[in-house]
């Protein structure tokens, strides 16, 4: 049998025996890799439920009836304000006449803003009726990603004034300039002037300790902070003297230039 076997070796050719030595080499290599990862996942295609088929190919008046056109001509053309945001639920309120104070007057708009939505729940609801008109239209376009880019907005956006209203007073935290560009972007600026300073006050078990919480750690923390807040009274031509003299900054605020945001060159 040995004979055998070496005579059989032996007549192989010098290209049968590479061969051979290959495919073990490439079966040994194969034995030592770990084996190949699985595939990612497929996700399936969106498949809409009958309930949807009603809104499509409806005009914007016909899809929000309770809604006048124009308002929703005034939010498609952005020309829509905060203050309105009452006419999107009151049909009353949408009766109504309403004149935006001058820039002037930031503390009155302020007031008005407090009287319209004086709690956080009263601003969420019109405001998510709000982004249903601006997703609708959106989606007219036929570009999904721009419908994307909406609905993520107002989920950051949302979810930024839900933390707000958890950590400080609502009357610090409800908007006051009505500029809702940016949703996805805290203007850190705007909230250490207005916001940070107004801490809700820290849950205590005894009386005492709720008295003296308020009287020494928000007085430190507005002291730090007035230093380092851009000043938008400056941005807005009312503080004219220089430097400050509330010690804020006298720097653009969208880019903290030696320049007032109306003559900012970034700003969109």
């Amino acid at each position: 049998m040995a004979d055998q076997g070496s005579s059989s070796l032996a007549s192989l050719t010098p290209e049968t025996l590479a061969t051979i030595a290959a495919f073990a080499t490439a079966f040994a290599q194969q034995q030592n890799q770990p084996p190949p990862p699985p595939p990612p996942p497929v996700v399936p295609p969106f498949t809409s439920s009958g309930a949807t088929s009603e809104f499509g190919g409806k005009s914007l008046p016909a899809l929000f009836p309770s809604i006048e056109s124009k308002i929703i001509l005034d939010i498609v053309s952005h020309a829509f304000t905060p203050l309105d945001l009452p006419r999107l639920l009151s049909p009353l309120a949408a009766r109504q006449d309403y004149t935006a104070p001058p820039s002037s007057a930031p503390s009155t708009e302020h007031t008005l803003a407090l009287k319209h939505f004086p709690s956080f729940h009263a601003l969420l609801r019109p405001l998510l009726k709000y982004f249903e008109v601006l997703s609708a239209f959106a989606a007219s376009s036929g570009k999904p990603w721009v419908v994307f880019a909406i609905t993520r907005s107002l989920s950051d956006y949302v979810s930024h004034l839900t933390e707000l209203h958890k950590q400080y007073k609502w009357s610090a935290v409800d908007m006051k300039s009505g500029d809702y560009s940016g949703w996805a972007r805290p203007d850190h600026n705007l909230l250490s002037r207005i916001v940070y300073m107004h801490p809700l006050p820290p849950p205590s078990s005894s009386p005492q300790s709720s008295i003296k919480a308020p009287s020494s750690k928000p007085k430190k923390t507005s002291s730090l902070l007035v230093e380092q807040q851009v000043c938008y009274d400056w941005n807005s031509g009312i503080c004219k003297s220089s430097p400050c003299p509330s010690k804020r900054r006298h720097v653009c605020r969208t880019c903290e230039g030696d320049h007032p945001n109306s003559a900012c060159p970034k700003k969109a």
